[in-house]
């Protein structure tokens, strides 16, 4: 028995240490994507049905600060008939970007962890909307111990390293 026990102790260790978990930021990269994920399936279903402007911030903050919430409500939530929808296109301001949620998207733990990226390299692209080569940038904040997306952004360079 009490080698069986010692066995789980030491799996459960490895196991453990084989996460890839900073003792700094307490949330490991599988645990950020699914949080990006999420926000991202959370806005698009603000083009499922007609809401009060007061739903859509309730569920929008869910995953994202509240000042990030009223830029995303000003820019993209229409007024009609009924309520509100925020209505999807090519290119519509603080959308989370299409990650491709493998090697390519990168998760950086900022100083002081106090913020974390994700980033993808987004080659030029042609279509009904062309672009240039371009990173993709979501920045998350903890606020009341919980992650949010704080900002998205696009450059044309990245900016952002392991470094910190």
């Amino acid at each position: 028995m009490k080698k069986y026990l010692v066995a789980c102790v030491i799996s459960c260790l490895l196991l453990l240490g084989g996460l890839p978990v900073t003792a700094e930021e307490g949330i490991h990269r599988e645990q950020v994507l699914s949080l990006v994920q999420e926000a991202l399936n959370n806005q698009g279903s603000l083009s499922e049905e007609v809401r009060t402007k007061k739903e859509i911030k309730d569920k929008l903050t869910k995953h994202f600060t509240e000042e990030f919430a009223e830029k995303f409500i000003q820019a993209n939530v229409t007024k009609v008939d009924g309520g509100y929808m925020a209505f999807g296109s090519d290119f519509a301001p603080y959308y989370i970007p299409f990650f491709s949620y493998d090697d390519n998207t990168e998760v950086i733990y900022g100083k002081d962890s106090e913020y974390i990226y994700v980033q993808e390299t987004f080659e030029a692209s042609e279509g009904p909307v062309s672009s240039g080569k371009q990173v993709e940038v979501v920045t998350l904040k903890k606020e009341k111990d919980a992650w949010k997306v704080t900002d998205v952004s696009y450059v044309n360079e990245k900016k952002l390293t392991d470094d910190k």
